[in-house]
């Protein structure tokens, strides 16, 4: 099997010291080495000027090859950013992950929150400000409350910081508050009623798809607030300057037996109406009102010390694993044969194919952030 590896070449090595970010050339090497011990041929292609040409070259060599892409994102002569699969879906290749139709309806948050919307689903009430249009702002001073006011298109809690909440009727703050995103994101802001109190609490629902579409819900992972430092003297949300440190995962989380299943037959339906592929994770948000949906992350995060990882590893599985599970579906959902040994990899979550909702008590142990060996040792445990 020939999988051709994408990666960023603005990455680079992490220090020793340090656990490697996913978008680190330790990544790429680890990845590779993994995929090369489980029976694949690995293509390494850095996504720059020439990644369009240099995959048209390698489909016509190998047409059955597929593409893992590590790097959501790379660069284009336009200045910005596009979708690397993008390119991928361009040539017609086949490829690991979601597309970027799916990738761009969840960049979006208000047309993720559309989404909800659509499938009746509750999500905080919210409105865009675009550049030199301030007029929403005038036009919802009805709202109560508070509002959290945050980048449309950015990830990872960018543009979050301390001041991000602010009183619904204080027009002036919420439009230098938008303002500021305008100038350093170069993008709309989102606002959007703030779900806060002193019985807030957060929740993050990471799940595995299957090929077939058959779904795994890993354990639902709790935003522990009460560890969460207070901005401006009553405000706890996670902003982008804590969001890696992960000591405020809490688990199992302060949830019933039927808000859990109800949450978890509402991603199910998320993962229809956009069409995800491989994993997926929603945040949600409650207060006294209500829990309410905020965004999905179609491709969550995957370092060692991630949400999904954390929660996977909280039912045993290994690093290893999880990383294998995206080009062994992806192979599967094209009709390709997995080499035999990535199927001895994942014979652990195969064999809870059939179970979908993940029981608490069939976790074998809390969820804790010691990162997985880098060796594949720990694979056939």
């Amino acid at each position: 099997m020939n999988i051709v590896l994408t990666y960023d070449p603005r990455w680079e090595y992490t220090d020793k010291d340090r656990i490697p970010f996913w978008a680190s050339l330790d990544t790429v090497d680890y990845i590779a080495e993994l995929l090369e011990k489980t029976g694949s041929s690995v293509l390494l292609a850095a996504a720059d000027s020439t990644f369009e040409f240099k995959l048209k070259e390698v489909s016509t060599k190998y047409p059955n090859a597929l593409v893992f892409w590590l790097n959501e994102f790379m660069s284009s002569d336009s200045g910005r950013d596009i979708f690397t699969v993008s390119i991928i879906e361009k040539i017609g290749m086949m490829h690991t992950g979601p597309g970027s139709e799916a990738l761009a309806v969840c960049l979006n948050k208000e047309t993720t929150k559309d989404i909800f919307r659509k499938l009746g689903l509750p999500t905080p009430q919210s409105y865009v400000v675009y550049p030199d249009d301030f007029s929403p702002i005038c036009q919802n001073r009805h709202w109560k409350g508070n509002v959290i006011i945050k980048p449309l298109l950015q990830g990872n809690s960018r543009g979050m910081d301390e001041f991000s909440v602010v009183s619904a009727h204080d027009r002036m703050t919420i439009r230098e508050r938008a303002e500021r995103i305008h100038t350093k994101f170069n993008e709309p802001a989102l606002i959007e009623r703030y779900i806060g109190g002193k019985d807030a609490k957060e929740f993050t629902v990471p799940v595995l798809i299957f090929h077939d579409g058959t779904t795994i819900g890993l354990p639902i992972i709790e935003i522990d607030l009460s560890q969460i430092p207070v901005s401006q003297g009553k405000f706890r949300f996670l902003t982008h300057d804590i969001k890696d440190e992960k000591y405020y995962l809490k688990y199992p989380p302060e949830l019933s037996p039927n808000t859990i299943r109800r949450m978890y037959s509402d991603v199910r339906r998320i993962i229809q109406a956009i069409g995800c592929l491989d994993m997926i994770r929603v945040d949600c948000r409650g207060d006294s009102t209500g829990l309410y949906y905020i965004e999905v992350n179609v491709n969550p995060g995957k370092n060692r010390f991630s949400y999904l990882i954390a929660s996977a590893c909280a039912l045993g599985f290994t690093y290893p694993e999880i990383i294998g599970f995206m080009p062994y579906q992806a192979m599967l959902r094209y009709g390709l044969k997995p080499p035999i040994k990535l199927e001895e990899l994942e014979r652990p979550i195969l064999a809870l194919h059939d179970v979908g909702m993940i029981p608490a008590s069939q976790c074998s142990r809390s969820i804790n952030l010691i990162h997985q060996p880098t060796d594949l040792a720990s694979s056939s445990s």
